[in-house]
């Protein structure tokens, strides 16, 4: 079994024209040393690429190469740390992307994740994506959420039209496309926040080839600690770090996101107290269902 990662922080933003963040590269080297030291990956097989040199061909060409190089058996795993957010779907008015925003070049959704990934076996490979963004967002710009400010027209058009929300991270071809439909519902405008109600589709996705570990739900925003505050990382990734000692530690990913759910809500009441509209943010666990109650990084012993 060979364990591979391809592991991204992002605070630099200047290139894309958006506000910058703070402590997304110094999450990508607190998770690069977990998979070092908690999940015994080689540190050669570890691809990091932080702020400038994070560009969307980069990052494709070190996910594609993973992909063809794994066997049945091994592990992959893609951290992320930086902007997300959302974007329409070309022809379909009511379907909208999640995408992860690079530090150059094109924005990725799930379709462009999909397209490297295609021969992969799902029930062969455990693939692993952890997104310390966010893919909520709205007109107002919060100092520590890690979404830039949507144009108001954009905003506009998710209210107006969106039904269908495709996360990204879960590899699913233009085909199982479909099982997103309605998974979204009740999208509106909150204290200029975009909210909604996500269908139960949304987290439990039989055609997906990923485990999706997502700073938030999609009507949320992932925090950073504030620079005044003593925590100098997103909030989900300080929590995994709290989480995970330094000797063969394992856990299933349910169980995972269980005690991330505890840990990050434990730091917002800390960080943020008192705050206006109220701050939540709920790591979700979406993909393959029959792979949730598998060990966090762990090569499958089977194939289903």
């Amino acid at each position: 079994m060979t364990k591979r990662a391809v592991v991204i922080g992002i605070n630099d933003y200047s290139v894309q024209g958006v506000n910058s963040l703070a402590m997304c590269v110094r999450d990508a080297s607190a998770f690069y040393h977990l998979l070092v030291d908690a999940f015994l990956f080689e540190p050669d097989n570890i691809l990091t690429y932080l702020d400038l040199k994070a560009d969307s061909a980069v990052i494709l060409k070190a996910l594609r190469y993973c992909v063809t190089q794994s066997q049945p058996g091994d592990v992959l795993c893609f951290y992320y740390a930086g902007h997300g957010s959302r974007l329409p779907h070309p022809t379909k008015p009511g379907q909208f992307y999640e995408v992860i925003i690079p530090a150059s070049g094109q924005w990725i959704s799930d379709h462009e994740l999909f397209n490297i990934s295609d021969g992969l076996q799902p029930s062969h490979v455990n693939f692993t994506c952890v997104f310390d963004s966010c893919h909520s967002g709205g007109m107002s710009l919060e100092a520590e959420a890690r979404t830039p400010p949507m144009e108001q027209t954009l905003v506009q058009r998710i209210v107006a039209q969106m039904t269908s929300l495709i996360p990204c991270g879960l590899l699913l071809s233009p085909t199982d496309r479909v099982v997103c439909e309605g998974n979204v519902k009740n999208v509106h405008l909150d204290h200029d926040r975009i909210d909604l109600d996500p269908g139960p589709n949304f987290t439990t996705v039989k055609q997906a080839k990923t485990t999706l570990i997502s700073g938030c739900r999609p009507d949320e925003l992932t925090y950073e600690g504030p620079a005044s505050s003593a925590v100098k990382n997103g909030l989900m990734t300080k929590s995994l770090v709290d989480l995970v000692n330094q000797s063969n530690f394992q856990i299933d990913h349910r169980s995972l996101v269980d005690e991330l759910n505890t840990r990050v809500s434990g730091y917002v009441t800390q960080l943020f107290p008192g705050a206006s509209p109220a701050i939540v943010q709920q790591p979700q666990l979406v993909g393959q269902d029959n792979r949730m109650g598998e060990n966090f990084l762990e090569g499958f012993t089977d194939s289903r």
